[in-house]
């Protein structure tokens, strides 16, 4: 076999086996693993959500809305 064969093979069959060893060792159901996924993908957003308010409302400060930015900032 070539390098590269020998290679893609390797990888094949390493994937293969690391999938079948995290299955098999997995601590709980993949309908479990999903939501659990999606929880911290929720609590990931809102975390997001609450630091771009922070930093929207550090930049903007005084200002009331971003409505009239161009009333606020060319006097």
């Amino acid at each position: 076999m070539n390098k590269k064969l020998a290679f893609m093979f390797g990888l094949l069959v390493g994937g293969l086996l690391g999938w079948v060893l995290g299955i098999l060792s997995a601590p709980q159901s993949g309908r479990e693993t999903l939501d659990s996924i999606g929880d911290k993908a929720i609590e990931l957003r809102d975390k997001a959500e609450e630091a771009a308010d922070r930093v929207r409302d550090e930049m903007l400060g005084p200002l009331t809305s971003t409505q009239n930015l161009d009333a606020d900032y060319t006097r």
